[in-house]
């Protein structure tokens, strides 16, 4: 039978996720148990774990809730976390409380359905079930099938939520509205800050994993942003409270990012057909605004040309930044940075709707416009003397 005091048990608290990537050292039962031994010690009011073996473990050393799943990658078949019946069997028998499992719209093999799950898991198990779902329309079908509570956990991991970056909050808004079951935060959670911000939101409470046992992912994290300064010759200033990365190498997913980002700002405000591209240029200047997790916040894309000349391509700043002076401290590292290299001129090009008194105000002069072009618009070419 359902004991649904483990629920109430959670409201408020930190559940930490004690997982590994099965090719870790850190993967063995013992370690992940002293992680999750180690979790309580300092506050967690539950663990939640991968695979009956870990659930087992741990189950040993703790009366706290559970939550456990177990990922299994089926060919032909997205969903992972927990996906049929028998993996929940399996959790359930290791000793979990809860069994999470892949709540989405995705198909599942042998026909089993997210309904059928929920159900057996509560008939045949006795057992809770938390939804981990990827959109709003996700947790209402599993909350309808009978799930017990819901999580953020697969927003930004499914193919139709992959354009977008956990944490999910504005997800965990529209469940926590909509919703009459708890609510669990899970996903991006990377400082207590933001732990608490989701706590301040209506979260039931909080699941963080990678932020604190995420050793694997982490020191990767820091060797690649050490490895990317060191071997690509980045020069790092930090503004207020961010940092500005200087490379004179093109890094392609950081230019797509900003493409990308001022393309649909674009096409927000034009209904004309894409009409920015990306030109290989013999020197490239790069300039990315990251935060300390390495997020791409904002970037120049340029470069340095024979001519003695800095052209500028794109300038982009995420919205919550703007106005702050971010872009005014980009355009004039990269003036520096194309001065160090001989450049006596710099040229840009906006639209009508974007940032033309901006560059006049970095003094910028007008020296050429297009009428409707794009259509509507006018397009600008800009101009300074470098001193």
């Amino acid at each position: 039978m359902k004991d649904s005091s483990i629920v109430r048990d959670l409201q408020g608290g930190l559940i930490v996720s004690c997982q590994a990537p099965a090719e870790s050292p850190m993967h063995q039962p013992q370690v992940i148990t002293a992680m999750a031994e180690a979790a309580i010690n300092q506050g967690a009011i539950a663990i939640r774990l991968d695979t009956p073996a870990h659930v087992k473990a741990v189950r040993q050393k703790t009366s706290l809730p559970i939550i456990g799943l177990w990922k299994q990658q089926i060919p032909d078949f997205e969903v992972y976390i927990t996906p049929q019946f028998d993996h929940a069997a399996a959790i359930a028998q290791a000793g979990a409380d809860i069994i999470a499992i892949d709540a989405t719209l995705r198909s599942r093999p042998n026909h089993e359905t997210v309904e059928t799950i929920i159900a057996r898991i509560h008939t045949e198990l006795g057992k809770l079930v938390m939804a981990d779902v990827d959109t709003l329309e996700a947790a209402i079908a599993a909350t309808n099938a009978g799930a017990d509570l819901v999580g953020t956990t697969l927003y930004g991991y499914t193919a139709d939520t992959q354009h977008l970056k956990p944490p999910g909050f504005s997800l965990l808004a529209e469940l926590v509205k909509q919703l009459q079951v708890p609510v669990i935060c899970e996903g991006g959670i990377a400082s207590p800050q933001m732990a608490k911000q989701a706590l301040d939101m209506g979260a039931y409470a909080v699941v963080v994993g990678t932020a604190i046992t995420g050793i694997d992912l982490q020191v990767k994290a820091y060797a690649t942003a050490l490895k990317t300064q060191h071997d690509l010759g980045c020069c790092v200033e930090h503004f207020q409270a961010h940092q500005i990365c200087l490379f004179d190498v093109p890094i392609p997913s950081y230019c797509n990012l900003i493409d990308t980002r001022l393309r649909e700002y674009n096409h927000s405000v034009s209904t004309a057909q894409p009409f920015f591209t990306i030109k290989r240029q013999p020197h490239p200047l790069h300039l990315f605004l990251m935060d300390e997790h390495q997020t791409i916040l904002g970037g120049l894309i340029g470069f340095t040309s024979n001519w003695n000349w800095l052209e500028i391509d794109l300038l982009w700043i995420d919205e919550p930044l703007r106005r702050q002076g971010y872009g005014d401290r980009l355009m004039r590292l990269a003036e520096q940075a194309a001065q160090k290299r001989g450049c006596t001129s710099a040229r840009v090009s906006t639209l009508s709707f974007q940032a033309k008194g901006f560059y006049e105000k970095l003094g910028y002069e007008i020296a050429g416009v297009l009428a409707d072009y794009p259509p509507g618009h006018t397009h600008y070419t800009l101009q300074k003397t470098l001193s």
